[in-house]
Order: C-alpha cells, then structure tokens, then sequence
C-alpha cells in the first residue's frame, strides 16, 4: 500500500476492505488514507447487495476518483481491467476454433443415418 504522499487522483492501488453498507464499501488504502467505493461505482449486481460479493478483509483494486479532506479521504472504484473479447460465429471465438466439430459432423451424420 502507498502512503498518503503518493497517492493521487487516477492511480490504481491496491486497498483493504473494511467495512460494507448498503451504501458502499470502505477501504483502507495505507494508515492515514481511506475511501469510499458507492455503490454507484459498482457493477448492477454488486451494488444491490455489496456483501454477497466482498468481505472484510477482502484486498481490491481500486481506482482513486479523488481525494479529499487533507489527503485523508478518497472516493473509490473498483478497478476492473478492460477485458477484449475476440468475436467468433456464436460471439465468441472458442481457442481450438470449428476444427474439433469439423471432424465430429460427419461422424454424427453417419450414425444418424444407420439409425
């Protein structure tokens, strides 16, 4: 965790969970510094019921909104890493692709046939 001194607006650190309301979730992000994740800042599910998805103690990423009061307080959000997706015929695109069904098919259309 860093001290107070490093931290500021945009950097993605890593934080403690220390306490969940309905409201949000506190994190500690070093001795002097703490924030609030609002559930606005949550995905839709999480933010109707924080508890089922974090727990005291938890460790997060979070990334630092802004920081108020002297350094000693922060607004928060999750950080969530963008994750690309490759698109395929289904919408994704499977890693061994339609080579494995490719060899199946006919296969399947010879026993459907004795059937």
């Amino acid at each position: 965790m860093k001290n107070s001194e490093n931290i500021k607006e945009g950097d993605v650190v890593t934080g403690k969970v220390t306490g969940i309301q309905s409201y949000g979730i506190f994190v500690k992000l070093n001795n002097e510094c703490s924030g609030l994740v609002h559930v606005t800042e949550l995905e839709k599910l999480e933010s109707e019921n924080p508890i089922r998805f974090y727990k005291i103690g938890q460790i997060v990423k979070v990334k630092i909104l802004r920081i108020k009061s002297g350094g000693k307080q922060a607004v928060l959000r999750i950080h969530r890493p963008i994750q690309k997706r490759r698109l395929g015929a289904s919408g994704f695109e499977t890693e061994s692709g339609f080579g494995a069904l490719e060899k199946e098919i006919p296969i399947w259309i010879e026993a459907a046939k004795k059937r």
